[in-house]
């Protein structure tokens, strides 16, 4: 389970947007293609708009010359035990309504924990998470923190963008969804 885990990263987010953008912004990948082209190439998936979490169970597979979840696609640490064949080379993504996000790789987990600050202003906390032989042996853990701080960072500029945007009638409601963002839905 993730409390054997050691933090390798935790990285601070100052992020001027309100929390909901931010967590609307993870749960689709319509900006996918657009805002992260480091990490469309790991997940091929992703440049067709298709979100982690487009059904629950749902793992996006790493594209086919990836070995790992790297900024560079190179081989990633060492497995997390407990981690299925049928797991192995493949992101999950979990949202833990509020404001808490899960992401799942093999070999380290990368977790979100939000404070709002304002209606402006959240405080994003992020961990990476690594076997304690990882952190403890003092291993290269900056491939795979690189590869979601980047994201990290895209996203953040796209909700700060956003954020002024929220004041505008048009948005008094939320905006639209459409179908393949039930989860979406069910966290409005």
């Amino acid at each position: 389970g993730i409390e054997n885990l050691s933090v390798g990263r935790r990285i601070v987010y100052d992020v001027r947007a309100n929390w909901k953008l931010i967590i609307e912004n993870f749960m689709e990948c319509y900006h996918c293609a657009t805002i992260h082209p480091e990490l469309t190439e790991v997940l091929p998936e992703f440049a067709d708009g298709y979100a982690a979490q487009y059904y629950v169970g749902h793992g996006a597979e790493f594209g086919e010359e990836v070995q790992g979840f790297t900024i560079d696609g190179s081989e990633g640490l060492d497995r997390i035990p407990g981690v299925a064949e049928d797991q192995d080379r493949r992101y999950y993504a979990i949202t833990v309504r509020p404001q808490v996000f899960v992401n799942l790789v093999p070999d380290h987990v990368i977790f979100h924990r939000m404070y709002p600050m304002a209606h402006d202003r959240t405080v994003v906390e992020c961990d990476w998470l690594y076997l304690p032989h990882v952190v403890d042996g003092g291993k290269d853990v900056s491939r795979s923190v690189e590869l979601f701080d980047r994201v990290n960072r895209q996203d953040f500029d796209a909700c700060e963008r956003t954020q002024p945007g929220m004041s505008s009638r048009m948005y008094a409601k939320g905006g639209v969804l459409v179908p393949s963002e039930h989860h979406i839905g069910a966290f409005h």
